[in-house]
């Protein structure tokens, strides 16, 4: 078998008594390893509320040692949950309230371009993605303490918002990058020095960092691999450590950490820590504070967590709560899931990027085990003359023309058209008011309706592109968008990917 090939290698944990789950698992990783492509490979599995199991697969690493559950991989958004724990740490030590406005902390903070709006973006807003804030997922080559500080003026310079804060959920790293700097001017530390000290290290996470030069004095962290490089988009391309960094972006992707150090961050999630966190924000946090509205009967984003009443997986629901953190980013792919009910949950860090474990996920829960499935059902929209009409957003992207056509509901982006960015103008249904954009390379967008209190659509949302739905009835192009920076609608790399 593959894993064999790739060296399979063992760290402190392993099931003793359960070896058709070992074997089952094992195969299921093995498939993983070989639809990814990966060649370097990490596991931990929870059981009980206690970490029971973690192996490494391969030996991709920067000095060829054996990848272990100790090896370090680039997190990217598992950075998140993170972030938001000591973010809600300055909660409870009362240097700022939720319901605060974000200028309330950090000084004169106004985006030039929309002031007004400014005066409305809340600490809540930001920690639960409702901030409405153009999201930023450049890699700049930065590297060290100091950059959010910096970046923060530009950023507030040419930046806009996508949405009116706390209008609607969309991802967006900026909303953290915000948290970060919160985060440092309440502990009057950079915001690495809080995480080593108020999270960290109380957790025993000796082996998670951010800054570049700690990952390169440990030689053996895992090589990551990608065909997203630009200028060599569709080439096999290795990243090590000084490929790429962005130390203005660390709260919202930064971290490397290994599925030992995740895993000991996990059990503080489900099993909670009053001395790191209190009862009442551990709370707040793994639960449902805005529904994403992507078309799932329940789920939604808490501080730094999605958190969904049900999982489907394949033809099966399965009626238990998740709290689950995925990312991407050139060569490395993580993801975290954990089913509070059962103290159960699964780590796997992957030196891929955009790669999903979806064989070894179901197997390492149990979730068969723990509950019983019923037959999925999921309702695709049908009346799609509601989502005809034109969406605007003069900051971005401009004008987009919805229509129906005979084989569907059809999009018409002329700004993707000026600059011969190809797509599908077919749009392919679902979920409930949520649709899928494809590109000729077989990427795709999601994009939801997002509707009033009335139901009536209201806007269309993208991560990158929100717009308003402005006339009934779509017509010809007639203007194009005014902001200084236009960011197109090709997949993102620092992204959610959920197996479920």
């Amino acid at each position: 078998m593959l894993y064999l090939l790739l060296s399979c290698t063992s760290t402190e944990k392993e099931l003793d008594n359960d070896l058709a789950f070992e074997e089952e698992l094992l195969d299921a990783i093995n498939t993983d390893i070989n639809q990814t492509d990966a060649s370097a490979f990490a596991l931990a599995v929870i059981r009980d509320g206690q970490l029971v199991w973690s192996q490494g697969f391969g030996s991709d690493t920067q000095d060829d040692s054996s990848v272990t559950g100790d090896t370090l991989f680039r997190v990217a958004s598992l950075t998140k949950p993170m972030t938001a724990t000591v973010a809600l740490q300055q909660v409870d030590a009362d240097c700022f309230a939720l319901q605060d406005t974000v200028n309330q902390v950090i000084t004169n903070f106004e985006m030039e371009q929309q002031p007004a709006l400014s005066q409305n973006l809340t600490v809540k807003d930001v920690l639960q993605m409702t901030g409405g804030l153009m999201d930023v997922q450049e890699q700049s080559g930065e590297d060290g303490d100091g950059m959010i500080e910096s970046f923060l003026p530009v950023y507030q310079e040419l930046g806009y918002f996508l949405s009116p804060p706390g209008r609607m959920y969309n991802y967006s790293n900026s909303n953290f990058v915000l948290a970060g700097r919160m985060i440092e001017l309440c502990t009057q530390q950079y915001f690495r020095e809080a995480l080593e000290e108020d999270l960290w290290a109380p957790l025993g996470m000796t082996n998670t960092r951010l800054a570049t030069n700690s990952i390169v004095s440990n030689a053996a962290y895992a090589l990551g691999v990608t065909t997203h490089w630009p200028n060599q988009v569709g080439e096999e391309v290795t990243v090590d450590a000084e490929a790429y960094s962005a130390s203005h972006l660390w709260p919202a992707m930064g971290a490397w950490s290994s599925v030992n150090d995740m895993a000991a961050f996990a059990l503080f999630l489900l099993n909670g820590d009053s001395s790191v966190l209190s009862t009442e924000k551990h709370l707040e946090m793994t639960s449902v504070q805005v529904d994403t509205e992507e078309g799932y009967p329940s789920k939604g984003y808490g501080y730094g967590l999605v958190v969904k009443d049900g999982i489907d997986m394949g033809d099966k629901h399965y009626s238990v709560e998740m709290w689950s953190h995925t990312g991407s980013i050139y060569g490395y792919s993580s993801h975290m899931y954990l089913l509070p009910e059962f103290g159960s949950g699964v780590i796997v860090l992957i030196n891929r990027d955009n790669a999903s474990p979806t064989n070894s996920v179901p197997i390492a829960l149990g979730l068969e085990a723990l509950i019983a499935g019923t037959d999925s059902q999921i309702d695709l929209p049908t009346e799609l003359s509601e989502y005809v009409g034109t969406f605007n957003n003069d900051f971005n992207i401009g004008e987009m023309y919805i229509t129906v056509e005979e084989n569907g509901l059809s999009i018409e982006i002329p700004t993707l058209d000026e600059f011969n960015i190809g797509y599908d103008s077919i749009l392919e249904p679902v979920r409930p008011d949520n649709f899928l954009l494809h590109y000729p390379d077989g990427t795709y967008d999601n994009l939801s309706f997002i509707r009033d209190n009335n139901g009536n659509v209201e806007y269309l949302r993208h991560r990158n592109y929100v717009g308003e739905k402005v006339i009934e009835n779509s017509l010809q192009p007639s203007k194009a968008p005014q902001s200084k920076t236009i960011h197109s609608l090709f997949s993102h790399l620092e992204s959610t990917i959920d197996v479920f």
